[in-house]
């Protein structure tokens, strides 16, 4: 059995941007922007009835929502380690790994990637016996699906597989600066403020840094809790220390102009940041 490449809703006459590590997408089409998330998957099966199944599952879950799928299939342990032994480690987002397989089982198969190392895979085994969760622990696999699997297991584990790399993912941003690039945590910032049409100055609590970057460009990048308050300014909700009818005030004690327009919407957009932070829920989209 050959191994085979398929890609699921990836329109190639639009131009396309790749950019947050190969995940995040953004197609233009007809002057239209779309954003969505691209995972690269390998699925490892001996079965081709099971890569029918989960080709079928994953053009169903690309549907309606921003994620869409690269897959490559591989019909042993054998095949994917070679896979991995010519392109190198990082090369896939999820593994959805069969156990039970001829040659090397998946259990192995997870471990000698592991050891590359590539501790960043996500890797989701499906089994027909539940027992061998224990036996899988020191690869730290994501979720067990149980066959025959059902779309709607599927469907509830792959989503939530999604969101969580696309979380872990967007919580650093990339700052272009004069002296070279420097990754930030999200969380780290405080503000983001228009210097001029194509640069932007990014807010922390230690330094400022200077990007050549449109505010659209780089709220484009930004996850959770950041709003836009004024025309130039993005502020991060977590840093909030009061609002008043025209002023936003900081708790490193900078303050910035409120828009007219923005008044109502930042009293919306924090009272869900309040609310989030006390479910616990995590991410809070703003813009």
């Amino acid at each position: 059995m050959e191994d085979y490449f398929s890609i699921i809703d990836i329109r190639t006459s639009c131009r396309i941007e790749i950019y947050w590590y190969n995940v995040i997408i953004r197609v233009f089409n007809k002057n239209k922007e779309e954003k969505f998330a691209l995972f690269k998957v390998a699925v490892c099966d001996d079965s081709i009835k099971e890569h029918q199944q989960l080709q079928t599952f994953f053009s169903q879950l690309s549907v309606g929502t921003s994620y869409k799928f690269e897959i490559n299939y591989f019909s042993s342990g054998e095949a994917l380690l070679q896979h991995y032994k010519e392109h190198g480690r990082y090369t896939f987002h999820v593994l959805l790994l069969d156990v039970e397989m001829e040659g090397i089982d998946g259990i192995e198969t997870a471990r000698k990637i592991r050891s590359l190392p590539d501790r960043e895979v996500q890797i989701i085994y499906t089994t027909h016996y539940p027992q061998y969760m224990i036996d899988s622990f020191h690869v730290q696999p994501f979720h067990y699906m149980i066959k025959p699997v059902e779309y709607e297991q599927f469907q509830v584990i792959m989503g939530r597989l999604c969101d969580y790399i696309n979380a872990a993912i967007l919580q650093y941003v990339i700052v272009k600066t004069d002296a070279g690039e420097i990754v930030l945590r999200a969380s780290e910032i405080i503000a983001i403020e228009k210097i001029d049409k194509r640069h932007v100055e990014v807010i922390t609590m230690e330094r400022r840094f200077t990007t050549v970057c449109t505010l659209a460009e780089f709220a484009s990048k930004l996850n959770a809790f950041f709003y836009q308050i004024y025309r130039s300014i993005i502020i991060n909700l977590e840093y909030v220390h009061k609002f008043t009818s025209d002023t936003v005030f900081m708790c490193n004690k900078e303050s910035f102009p409120l828009g007219r327009s923005y008044k109502k919407g930042i009293h919306e957009a924090y009272t869900r940041y309040r609310v989030t932070q006390f479910n616990g829920r995590g991410q809070l989209y703003a813009f």
